[in-house]
């Protein structure tokens, strides 16, 4: 089975670098326009796996219209607590205390009052198994799955040899990747991967 993996497209708070995870930010008549761009350039798909946040819906909707999606809790972007929709030079000019603390630490297993790491990886792993498994079981050859940056890069990290990294591996606004998928024991397996 193939993936057609999207970040979504550019939506309000991308341009200045907000933390933008569960905030239900739309997106920008760019990201409407880049989205439609996007959508002559992909393969068609069978079905659309989305996060539930409006960006991600809204990209999908225009990458693959009349194609029947399944909306995802666990494909939504990491919550970034203190620092939601806030940006890094905000908080540095504000001297925020709590994200000074948190920069200055050497290994990070989440954000204040936020999500986890840990819990991230298990519903998104989750939910990327739940999306293989149903698009299987429906027969399907290749299917579109839209959803956020942290997500993305998540799952480059659990099933191919991309190691998480927020500064090299950024997938752009509606980039992605192309995996060969397939099922076997343990669950979801990436047998190739290329980016879009």
């Amino acid at each position: 089975m193939e993936i057609i993996l999207v970040r979504h497209s550019i939506a309000a708070g991308n341009p200045e670098r907000r933390f933008l995870g569960v905030t239900d930010m739309p997106l920008l008549p760019e990201g409407i326009a880049l989205a439609k761009q996007r959508a002559a350039e992909l393969p068609d798909v069978e079905r659309v796996y989305v996060s539930p946040l409006l960006r991600a819906r809204q990209t999908a909707a225009l990458l693959w219209p009349k194609v029947p999606e399944t909306i995802l809790q666990g494909l939504r972007e990491i919550d970034f607590g203190a620092f939601e929709n806030r940006t890094h030079a905000e908080m540095v000019a504000a001297q925020d205390q709590v994200y000074l603390d948190w920069l200055a630490q050497t290994q990070w297993e989440g954000y204040p009052g936020g999500e986890t790491f840990a819990n991230m990886r298990a519903r998104v792993k989750e939910a990327f198994e739940t999306a293989v498994s149903d698009a299987a079981d429906r027969g399907c050859r290749r299917i579109g799955m839209v959803a956020h940056g942290g997500t993305i890069l998540y799952l480059l990290e659990c099933y191919t040899d991309v190691r998480a990294d927020f500064g090299a591996n950024r997938t752009a606004n509606c980039g992605g990747y192309c995996l060969s998928v397939e099922r076997c024991e343990t669950g979801a397996r990436c047998t190739a991967y290329t980016a879009l």
